[in-house]
């Protein structure tokens, strides 16, 4: 066996398998958030009010911040050990420093939210308190705070007062689980790496 590689070539469809576990959570929770997204337009359109479970569909959305976080951790592993192994799968997955996967605040938003809630209570909020809103932009008056909320038409997931754009993400999460598909119904082995 070759010692040099930080991915021995019989262990990477365990690489491959063990990323498109959190992928194809994401690209679920992409679908169901674009499909109520639709269906919520459409009622709108109708000039009905949709019904749907705000909780559920907040849940989608941070489903999507999770997988990426667990993704990223591949790719920019915090240990300095395991460097060799994610600049590895950056060159074989073609995953570069500027990919928005690599975004530390998103992935301590969603590694760290406990520690996050406590200093953001600690703070002492007042005006409007929404704990969970999934839809338009909300105007208020007064200074609103949300506890998690994905406004629909910027694609900004807030939580607890910090925003993120949610397209680049999905993009690149679904551009990842597309290639590690491939790589499973191609033996499931990684490309070589040229120098």
């Amino acid at each position: 066996m070759d010692n040099s590689l930080p991915i021995w070539p019989q262990h990477e469809v365990f690489y491959i398998e063990s990323m498109l576990f959190h992928t194809r959570q994401a690209c679920a929770s992409m679908e169901y958030i674009s499909d109520l997204i639709g269906r919520i337009d459409k009622l709108r359109g109708e000039g009905r009010t949709p019904e749907f479970d705000c909780s559920i569909a907040l849940d989608h959305v941070q489903s999507v911040v999770l997988c990426a976080a667990a993704i990223s951790r591949y790719f920019w592993p915090v240990r300095k050990n395991h460097l060799p192994r994610g600049a590895y799968l950056q060159a074989v997955l073609q995953i570069n420093d500027d990919s928005p996967l690599r975004d530390r605040s998103l992935r301590d938003a969603a590694e760290h939210f406990d520690e996050r809630l406590d200093k953001y209570l600690s703070a002492g909020i007042v005006g409007l308190i929404m704990p969970e809103w999934f839809g338009p932009t909300y105007a208020s008056e007064v200074p609103a705070h949300y506890f998690r909320a994905y406004f629909i038409d910027s694609g900004k997931f807030k939580i607890l007062g910090d925003e993120f754009f949610i397209q680049p993400i999905s993009d690149e999460l679904v551009r990842l689980h597309n290639r590690l598909v491939y790589l499973v119904e191609h033996g499931g082995c990684f490309p070589e790496v040229r120098a």
